[in-house]
C-alpha cells in the first residue's frame, strides 16, 4: 500500500470518541453503524488530519468542517465548538505515528485555541477562528486539500460536479467516466458540460434522444454516481471521503459502482472512505471484496463502558454475520 496511505489511527477525545484504535485500513474501506455512532466523524477526523500541512492550516480546516457540518455558521448565527468531547479541554488524533493535538484555553481573558501538528504549533482566537476565517491565508490551504474530495450525505451540487469534472478531465479520464456511465445506465452515452455566461449546465447524452438532457433530469441516483467517479479521480494519489454511499442509487446498482471504486481506485491510487446504513450494500461491498483488498468496520457502542469501538471484519466474518443475524450496522 502507498507511503502516504491512512494504515492506522488513535483518535482521544475527538468528537464523539473518547478513545478509538483502529488497524489494517486499507485502500477502499467501509464504515457501518447506527445513526450518531461516529461513523461521519470518523471521516472528518482522518480528513482534518490528511488536509493540514502545520497547525495555522489545521485551525483553518477545523473551521471548514464546523462550516460543513452546522448550517447555521453561513447565516451567521451561534455555532457549537463540538469537535472535543464533552467536558474535556485537549484532543488527539494519531495517524501513521503522527500527531495532530487541539487544546482550548477557554478561561483566558481572549478564549483561544492552541492547534499543534507534529512540531508545528499555533494559538487562534476563538472569535477570530469563527469570524475572520480569511486571515488564515485560505487560497494557500485550499490547494492543499486540491487531492482531497469530500462527498455529503446530500445530492451533490452541480457547480461541485463540475468542478470534480474538470480535475477528471485534465487527466484526460473522460472516457472512463462515460464507459462507466453506460454500465450504470446503457442509454447513457455521455455526460457534457455547457458553459453559461454565469455558470457550468451539466447535460447527459442518451441514445434515444437527439439532444442532450439536463442532468438534474436524471434523477438522485445518476448526480450521485457521476459525484463519487469523478471524485475518485479529482482525489488521484490523495483521498476521497463518501457520507452513505447508498443515498439515491438503487440497490440492483451496488455491485456494479463497487466494481468500480475498487477498479478506479486502484487506477487512481486514491484512498477511500465510506459510510452506509444499507445491509444490501454492506452485502455486496462484501461480495466484490472476497479477496479482502478492503476493509469493514462496524462501529457501535460497548455496553458496558459506553465508549465507541470500531470492530474490523473480513470476508468470512461479515458473511456469516450478515446469515446469521449477527452484530451488524451496530444492531
Amino acid at each position: 500500500m502507498p507511503n502516504h496511505f491512512i494504515k492506522d489511527l488513535t483518535f482521544s477525545n475527538f468528537k464523539c470518541f473518547q478513545e478509538l484504535n483502529v488497524k489494517n485500513i486499507k485502500r477502499v474501506n467501509l464504515i457501518g453503524g447506527k445513526n450518531n455512532i461516529g461513523k461521519t466523524s470518523f471521516m472528518e477526523g482522518i480528513e482534518l488530519f490528511v488536509s493540514s500541512p502545520d497547525s495555522l492550516g489545521l485551525s483553518f480546516n477545523i473551521y471548514e468542517m464546523l462550516k460543513r457540518r452546522q448550517f447555521s455558521l453561513r447565516r451567521n448565527r451561534l455555532f457549537e465548538l463540538d469537535f472535543i468531547y464533552e467536558d474535556n479541554s485537549k484532543m488527539e488524533l494519531v495517524l501513521n505515528n503522527n500527531k495532530i493535538e487541539i487544546e482550548d484555553n477557554l478561561s483566558d481573558d481572549e478564549p483561544s485555541f492552541k492547534f499543534k501538528i507534529n512540531s508545528s504549533e499555533s494559538k487562534i482566537e476563538i472569535e477570530r477562528l469563527i469570524h475572520n476565517p480569511q486571515i488564515m491565508r485560505k487560497d494557500r490551504y485550499d490547494s492543499m486539500k486540491s487531492k482531497i474530495n469530500f462527498i455529503t450525505s446530500n445530492t451533490t451540487d452541480e457547480r461541485e460536479i463540475a468542478i470534480l469534472y474538470g480535475k477528471l478531465g485534465d487527466l484526460n479520464k473522460e472516457e472512463f467516466l462515460n464507459d462507466s456511465l453506460k454500465l450504470f445506465d446503457e442509454n447513457i452515452l455521455a455526460l457534457k458540460l455547457k458553459p453559461t455566461e454565469r455558470d457550468v449546465i451539466l447535460k447527459v447524452s442518451l441514445k434515444n434522444r437527439e439532444l442532450p438532457v439536463l442532468l438534474s433530469s436524471l434523477g438522485e441516483g445518476i448526480n450521485r454516481y457521476i459525484a463519487i467517479l469523478c471524485g475518485i479521480w479529482a482525489s488521484k494519489d490523495g483521498y476521497l471521503f463518501i457520507d452513505e454511499i447508498e443515498n439515491g442509487i438503487h440497490y440492483s446498482n451496488y455491485e456494479k459502482l463497487w466494481k468500480i471504486i475498487f477498479q478506479a481506485s486502484e487506477m487512481a491510487n486514491c484512498q477511500i472512505f465510506i459510510t452506509t446504513h444499507s445491509k444490501e450494500c454492506i452485502e455486496t461491498f462484501n461480495e466484490v471484496n472476497q479477496n479482502n483488498e478492503g476493509s469493514y468496520f462496524e462501529f457501535y457502542r460497548n455496553k458496558k463502558t459506553k465508549n465507541i469501538v470500531a470492530k474490523q471484519r473480513n470476508y468470512e466474518q461479515l458473511k456469516y454475520s450478515l446469515t446469521h443475524k449477527g452484530r451488524l450496522r451496530g444492531e
